[in-house]
């Protein structure tokens, strides 16, 4: 139904003045019915009718008018409408005083009403609409939008010109912001998508090392096809967003980032980000060390993509390409902090894997793109894994992997000329010299290696199950190191786990309070035995796959043991009971509380020459969906444990109070440093109108405050505005900033492009 803009100046005055004759009425089209609370008032001779008090009209294409006033000009085909016009179209709502409709073409004039596409209200001194493809667009002339539902809303956004796409678009041209009567903001054109994502937002802030900045990014949808009636591309596939970014202390910055929405389910792939900055001092350091010197060009080129495909029903083919191209070892620190906290050396791998419900062939390759950082290369790798399955249907179980592949590590040149520096010093020690020329010694080799494992499930009683389980692999290992070395190292294993299952159900046990409805408590007990028997690589020998440092207890199951090349002689035993209390909720099965309590007993240490492990005890309590805990601690049995112990607890006290608070204590590791580090959150809705947050994380170990945020919260009915600081203290120097968001709270989409992100 299209709009046209026809004058009724001339009909008004006939409602007005009354001079109608009276006569019959005339009988009205079947696609328009108009019913008064007055009877009708019909002049033959001009055809016009009058209607006087609850006028309604009704259209067979769902329009419906409410109105005080109706005459219709039975020849031109038109209905005037007068005082108090309410028009309800589909999900479109228009007020105002006047408003005319022609039912013989089906156009609505709306022109001086405001109009409600919920949430957002349109104020225009010309509104029309027209279908395009099947779908209503809304177009506004000297129009204005806002969110606020009152008779002066707080803020307006005024245009030329609007348009509308509901759930799609809403396009400005020459566009002011204004809060209350007062204009605080203005570009010339702005397609703001209801997508969060696209459209145009700015970041203003300052942090320390940028100084005072703005961010700016504006997104746009690309590919699809185009349709011919409207010019506008449908089923856009392709997310880019745009960069132009100033700061104070760094320069000018620009850049893109392609999406590919298709991939949506799946965060970790589908782009190609490109960023160039001309920075005009790389010399700045959040940390405060000493900086080797470094290019004002900085830039990243990073994509990642997978491409995935079936020829036959139940297998895929999958294709990964992971690549980070960056112009130093600092630029992830410098421009994208949270990047560099998460994920400091980026992979770069390109893989393929033909993948089914029971067996997995790939290969990939690792290399080192970005030669300022220590990586391992794979050149390549090729792999053949099997999931755990049913060997000619019977109740024995296979799983087992298989690879080769030729690696290398390489140091990374800053890296390298640190410890070249460290070696040519002259209070360098003969014994630190050594380590420090093994660490430059050449670390490459060829490996195959191939591990197979066979179990059984057996049911001794109910309740009762014991599973044997016994593996073979082999390794070799050759071009190891300086001198090409040979290494062949076979494996055998054994192993038997056993379980027990005991129930006992309270049916009594009811708590509203504690979220309790029945209880069922089930205990656990159980022992896993695992003896390895391997030809070791000799400590100095060139290692790939090997053991990092960790707190937590090592992995013994052979066949999920990632650090091939660190299979140790090893006989261990674990023993433990795992309880768990269950209750109903949502004619459901919820776990209230889980407690999993065990020790390892060693024969054979494969890491600290130990006879028995810490004792571990995991604690996990989710009473009610306002509070939770968990608790994980282990404590020494012998002389060589050492003690750790990390808590977090979320809780909603009141409905206007959050809070999260959280330890973790570490100390004599044996590997990694003490610690005893405390963290508290907090959330408080002072009232309707105020909120506030803080978080705060100190390092009692030396007593520093590492990091503090205070964030301030204004709820000005139809959007938010806030502003948090925070301040971070990296021992050497400190790093501080300030951050604001204000949005639309009707429609957080449209988010005015007003938007700040704690880097």
């Amino acid at each position: 139904m299209a709009i046209a803009l026809a004058c009724a100046t001339c009909y008004a005055q006939d409602l007005e003045s009354g001079g109608l004759d009276l006569q019959l009425t005339p009988t009205m089209p079947e696609n328009v019915r108009i019913t008064s609370s007055n009877s009708a008032e019909y002049n033959g001779e001009t055809g016009l009718v009058r209607y006087l008090g609850g006028v309604q009209v009704y259209t067979d294409t769902g329009l419906q008018i409410f109105a005080n006033q109706a005459l219709v000009d039975t020849k031109k085909k038109l209905v005037l409408l007068n005082g108090d016009v309410s028009i309800y179209q589909n999900a479109v709502l228009h007020r105002g005083d006047k408003a005319t409709y022609n039912y013989g073409t089906e156009e609505l004039d709306t022109s001086g009403m405001r109009t409600s596409l919920d949430p957002i209200l349109l104020d225009s001194d010309n509104f029309s609409s027209k279908t395009v493809n099947g779908k209503r667009v809304f177009i506004g002339k000297n129009a204005g939008l806002t969110t606020h539902d009152r008779e002066k809303p707080n803020f307006w956004i005024k245009a030329k010109e609007i348009e509308v796409y509901p759930e799609e678009e809403v396009i400005f041209r020459n566009l002011k912001l204004y809060a209350g009567e007062t204009p605080v903001f203005w570009l010339p054109y702005l397609a703001q998508p209801m997508d969060s994502q696209l459209g145009y937002h700015f970041t203003p802030g300052v942090r320390s090392n940028w100084g005072a900045f703005l961010l700016n990014r504006y997104g746009i949808m690309l590919g699809g096809d185009e349709n011919p009636d409207s010019g506008r591309k449908e089923n856009q596939w392709l997310l880019s967003e745009w960069q132009f970014d100033i700061r104070a202390k760094r320069g000018l910055a620009a850049g893109v980032d392609f999406t590919d929405t298709r991939l949506d389910h799946n965060p970790n792939l589908g782009w190609l980000q490109l960023y160039y900055a001309n920075d005009s001092d790389p010399s700045i350091s959040r940390t405060g060390l000493t900086r080797t010197p470094i290019s004002n060009d900085r830039y990243k080129v990073e994509y990642k993509d997978r491409y995935q495909w079936q020829n036959t029903p139940g297998i895929d083919h999958i294709v990964d390409a992971n690549f980070t191209y960056l112009s130093d070892q600092y630029y992830l620190e410098d421009f994208e902090p949270r990047k560099y906290t998460l994920n400091p050396q980026p992979d770069n791998i390109l893989a393929y894997q033909r993948r089914s419900d029971t067996m997995q062939l790939g290969a990939f390759t690792r290399i080192q793109l970005n030669d300022f950082y220590q990586a391992d290369q794979r050149l390549p790798e090729l792999y053949l894994d099997h999931a755990k399955r049913p060997v000619f249907g019977s109740s024995i179980l296979h799983e087992g992997s298989s690879s080769v592949g030729y690696y290398r590590e390489d140091t990374g040149d800053l890296s390298e000329y640190r410890i070249r520096t460290e070696a040519e010093l002259t209070d360098t020690t003969p014994e630190r010299q050594s380590e420090l020329s093994r660490i430059l010694e050449k670390k490459n080799f060829g490996r195959l290696h191939t591990y197979q494992e066979l179990s059984r499930p057996i049911e001794v009683t109910d309740g009762f199950t014991v599973t044997p389980r016994a593996g073979a692999g082999y390794s070799y290992y050759w071009d190891q190191g300086e001198n090409n070395n040979t290494h062949s190292s076979p494996h055998g294993y054994l192993g038997l786990d056993a379980a027990m299952k005991f129930t006992k159900r309270f049916d009594s046990v009811k708590s509203d309070r504690w979220g309790l409805d029945e209880l069922l408590h089930v205990i656990h007990p159980y022992a896993n035995i695992s003896v390895l028997a391997t030809n070791e690589l000799e400590d100095d020998g060139t290692k790939i796959d090997r053991l990092t440092p960790t707190e937590r207890p090592r992995p013994f199951d052979v066949a999920r043991y990632s650090a091939i090349d660190d299979y140790q002689n090893w006989s261990i035993v674990r023993l433990g009971t795992r309880n768990q209390l269950l209750t109903k909720r949502d004619n459901k099965s919820h776990t209230w509380l889980t407690l999993d309590s065990y020790i390892d007993a060693f024969l054979n240490d494969p890491e600290f020459n130990r006879d028995f492990s810490n004792l571990y005890n995991d604690l996990r309590w989710n009473p009610v969906p306002w509070g939770s805990l968990s608790v994980d601690t282990q404590f020494p049995i012998n002389s060589e444990g050492f003690t750790e112990l990390t808590t977090g607890l979320l809780f909603w006290p009141h409905e206007n109070i959050e809070l999260e608070l959280g330890h973790s204590y570490l100390n004599n590791h044996p590997i990694i440093a003490d610690s005893n580090l405390v963290h508290g959150r907090l959330f408080f809705r002072v009232n309707q109108k105020w909120s506030l947050g803080t978080y705060h994380q100190w390092q009692l170990d030396d007593n520093t405050l590492e990091r503090q945020e205070y964030s301030f919260y204004r709820n000005f009915q139809s959007w938010t505005a806030g502003l948090g600081f925070f301040q971070r203290d990296n021992r050497i120097k400190k790093e501080y900033g300030a951050l604001l968001n204000i949005s639309l709270n009707a429609l957080p989409s449209l988010n005015l492009p007003f938007s700040i992100e704690a880097q």
